[in-house]
């Protein structure tokens, strides 16, 4: 990490000072938005230049909810109706990046990733009922408030989820109401078709070097209409 000198230290804070943006300080002294955070943390912008700050900063915040409401609309447009070869896909796409080698089960912390996994599955005929699902939750995590949590998120009663891994420690963010694992029994048939999927789509697609102009999305040719 390259140290910077006391005068240009000194610039950061007095920039900041007057009421400069990080991005706007990045920009005059050619230093890195990251350093520049660094070296004015805790930094007090006077009174007569906070308002001035504020708006920089809200304005920021206007341009980023506009941004990802532009392409919301774009990806929304894109993807349109999801067909049933969609589905398949999907479904290929989660067993290869979460799914179990061993047996055809995936686990994961996400909720939209379990309901399209599920999803997926009935897409390819497999019912609930050839289903099974486990949770696994911390210690510090309550049983109850998990169960009934992913019962919402499978449409299955809690008495469906009995069984519960509990892993010692304490888990913070991500993991709210634990993990849920969904397997599907005597799944081989189902399970060999999906890895025969990844297999082709490897083989086919995954050597395959595009170039600049070739990669452009579809997509990204919408959003630039």
């Amino acid at each position: 990490m390259k140290k910077l000198s006391d005068t240009v230290h000194g610039r950061l804070v007095v920039l900041r000072k007057q009421g400069k943006s990080i991005p706007e300080i990045s920009r005059e002294t050619g230093v890195a938005k990251t350093t520049v955070l660094r070296h004015i943390r805790g930094v007090k912008v006077p009174e007569e230049f906070r308002a001035i700050l504020r708006e920089k900063q809200g304005g920021a915040k206007v341009r980023a909810q506009g941004l990802r409401k532009n392409i919301l609309k774009d990806t929304t447009d894109y993807i349109s109706a999801i067909s049933e070869r969609d589905l398949f896909f999907l479904l290929v796409g989660l067993y290869w990046g979460e799914g179990a080698k061993r047996d055809f089960s995936v686990i994961n912390s996400d909720p939209f990733l379990i309901k399209t996994f599920l999803l997926g599955l009935q897409s390819i005929g497999i019912p609930h009922e050839r289903l099974s699902f486990a949770l696994r939750v911390h210690s510090n995590i309550s049983i109850s408030k998990a169960k009934r949590f992913w019962s919402q998120v499978t449409g299955l009663a809690e008495s469906t989820l009995p069984k519960i891994e509990v892993i010692e420690g304490k888990k913070k963010g991500k993991l709210p109401y634990g993990m849920c694992r969904v397997r599907v029994r005597s799944g081989i048939r189902e399970r060999l078709r999906i890895q025969s999927a990844i297999a082709i789509i490897g083989k086919k697609y995954g050597g395959r070097v595009l170039s600049t102009r070739s990669s452009r999305s579809s997509m990204d040719r919408t959003a630039a209409s």
